[in-house]
């Protein structure tokens, strides 16, 4: 059988940490696209929601070279010069992230978990084991979390749909027939007050603070809440409060009716991030890509300052939970990041009146808060010298940084042309997609692991010309 482009990815990730001793970190949030490429495999235009830099950052490893790091968390910065899509004349300053950990001696934290599991009928609990519902991959993924606890973690499962029930109070990690067989008799219930169920977890999880090295509630959900809150602020507030008293979320989105605005605002706050699975197989490429590295954080409240000298301006942000204004100096922030199999990137791009880029001097200063509660200063300092632009009007310091820029203006179309087409104006979202491809194709030229989202590219652009529904799965 042959190997699938996740594994074949994770080998390579596996043997370049080996070889350079730099292994990954990657902001929180969105970990994946998981929801779009599923929509467009199914034949269908995925919302605009759905389409985040982050989430493709994260599926891409994106290193950048530089003066060996003495600290868990490594940052360093690249320049590039390159268009926007629109021929606007841009620089752009990638921050990349790693690690000094050595994932063969690494020991996660001993951790509290509680699962508040969603058994809404949505979920598809009762639709049997030869089904591959959002109920049978929960299921799956429990179990196999579960087996990777020991004596020292301890488990709690809440469910909520109709009602919301304390199926498993906190029990050791090691007694792992009590805990697996609460899994196993998990059923439907009605409808999905996800509300309830959240609190009911956060409520348990308060009971232990001070008493775990780490608390997470890890949230299996097709994000469909029918019953109480509703609206994506009303969790956030829910989920920014527990973050406050130092517990953790985990988001598994499930299915294909997943509601991806929800998911994308509970998981950008503090200690949270978010992963999508759609069939048992996805269970078995998720544990070994992610675990532990998913209930791993190494820093909070990330902050970088840019200086920009002359009229140059901050005009974009990528990969950053939420926009900057344009300004000179711009703070940006990210509220977590967690160890990882891939070397994570942030994106700035810069302009200035002139369109003169000879000479230009960038300065960023970053401080981040350290998981025992120390507050670390790093700088980064990058330069251009009269570096010469290709016939494509394009120069990289480095690799990643082209490979950056290139996925950030393609998933930036991406969603333009989707809230184009929710606007009911195809003949628009076509010809930015169209734009937006053949941009794409010449920056993806003699690079691999872009291949695989130019075929993204173009069946979500055949998509588009074809008068394909948008939404999920259960929408318009």
């Amino acid at each position: 059988m042959p190997k699938s482009r996740h594994t074949l990815l994770l080998t390579s990730l596996l043997v370049t940490a080996a070889c350079s001793g730099d292994f990954g970190a990657t902001p929180g949030g969105v970990q994946d696209m998981g929801f779009a490429r599923e929509l467009i495999d199914a034949g269908r235009i995925p919302p605009p929601e759905a389409f985040t830099v982050e989430g493709m950052y994260s599926e891409h490893d994106l290193p950048l070279e530089g003066e060996p790091c003495d600290t868990l968390l490594c940052l360093r910065g690249a320049l590039g010069l390159a268009p926007t899509l629109d021929g606007e004349a841009s620089a752009w300053l990638q921050v990349g992230l790693s690690s000094t950990i050595d994932p063969q001696t690494f020991r996660r934290d001993d951790i509290a978990l509680i699962a508040a599991i969603d058994v809404s009928c949505s979920m598809g609990w009762n639709y049997g084991e030869d089904s591959e519902t959002p109920g049978k991959v929960t299921r799956e993924l429990m179990r196999r979390v579960v087996a990777e606890m020991g004596a020292d973690d301890r488990v709690a499962i809440v469910t909520y749909g109709s009602s919301v029930d304390t199926k498993l109070g906190f029990t050791p990690g090691d007694q792992q027939s009590k805990i697996q067989g609460v899994i196993d008799d998990l059923s439907d219930d009605g409808s999905t007050n996800m509300e309830a169920g959240l609190k009911r977890a956060f409520e348990l999880a308060r009971g232990l603070q001070g008493d775990a090295q780490q608390i997470r509630v890890m949230l299996f959900t097709d994000a469909q809440p029918n019953v109480g809150a509703t609206e994506s602020s009303e969790f956030s507030r829910m989920v920014a409060d527990a973050a406050d008293d130092g517990i953790g979320i985990t988001i598994i989105g499930a299915g294909l009716g997943l509601g991806q605005e929800l998911v994308n605002e509970m998981a950008h706050l503090r200690g949270g991030n978010a992963f999508s699975l759609f069939d048992t197989e996805g269970v078995g490429e998720l544990m070994a890509d992610s675990w532990p590295w998913m209930v791993s954080p190494i820093a909070y409240d990330m902050k970088l300052e840019i200086e920009a000298p002359g009229d140059y301006r901050v005009a974009d942000t990528y990969g950053f939970p939420g926009s900057a204004e344009e300004a000179v100096q711009a703070k940006l922030e990210v509220a977590s990041v967690f160890l990882s199999r891939r070397r994570g990137a942030l994106l700035v791009r810069l302009t200035n009146g002139d369109l003169a880029y000879d000479g230009l001097d960038v300065a960023g200063r970053l401080t981040y808060v350290t998981r025992d509660g120390a507050t670390v200063e790093d700088h980064i300092q990058v330069k251009n010298d009269g570096a010469t632009l290709d016939e494509r009007g394009q120069w990289y310091a480095q690799t990643s940084v082209g490979r950056s820029v290139a996925l950030a203006v393609l998933v930036v179309a991406m969603k333009a042309s989707a809230e184009h087409y929710a606007a009911n104006d195809q003949p628009a979202a076509v010809e930015l997609m169209e734009k937006a491809l053949e941009r794409f194709e010449g920056d993806a030229a003699g690079d691999d692991t872009l291949a695989p989202e130019v075929e993204l590219a173009k069946k979500y652009l055949e998509l588009l010309r074809a008068s394909a529904p948008q939404g999920s799965l259960y929408s318009r």
